[in-house]
């Protein structure tokens, strides 16, 4: 196994030869990435096994750790996501391959060179919560508003009232 992520690699010589990746991939190295998480600074933690299945299928498996900072939508602190993906992707070159790829392999649309950091990047962004928010528990901006064991303020004066006595003054 190798412990730096590469840069590029040939995604099916190393389904061939049953190359493994184990290693720490910098946010730096992934540009999308860095535009939506805080911690600029931050790493991955990768492990990839390329290999050849029984029905011949190229495929990667393996996973990500990380964990990001992200502004909650509620509240705008910071807040602390982990992540972690598995994948099991299977190599293809091409569209019409990926359709015929089995239930159990999402497709790796790749060619002779692959970048690494890319692969990488795209799980994390979609392990990604669609809105960052904190625990109702934890956030400051949760904490006014009323929740399921607290009743809502009644409001004594009906703002529509104005608009009954117009009705009757007619």
């Amino acid at each position: 196994m190798s412990k730096r992520v590469p840069d590029f690699i040939n995604p099916f010589r190393a389904a061939e030869g049953g190359y493994g990746i184990a290693g720490q991939l910098a946010f730096t190295r992934m540009g999308r990435l860095l535009e939506v998480v805080e911690n600029t600074d931050g790493v991955a933690k990768v492990e990839l096994v390329f290999g050849t299945d029984e029905q011949g299928i190229a495929h990667v498996r393996g996973q990500v750790d990380t964990e990001v900072v992200l502004i909650c939508q509620r509240c705008l602190e910071a807040m602390t996501v982990p992540i972690h993906v598995e994948m099991d992707l299977g190599i293809v070159g091409s569209d019409d391959e990926a359709n015929r790829l089995p239930e159990r392999y999402d497709p790796l649309v790749a060619g002779e060179q692959f970048l690494v950091a890319g692969l990488i990047e795209d799980e994390i962004l979609l392990a990604l919560p669609a809105v960052a928010r904190h625990d109702d528990a934890v956030c400051a901006a949760a904490k006014g508003l009323p929740g399921d064991d607290e009743k809502a303020p009644e409001s004594s004066a009906n703002p529509f009232a104005v608009l009954a006595r117009l009705k009757t003054d007619r």
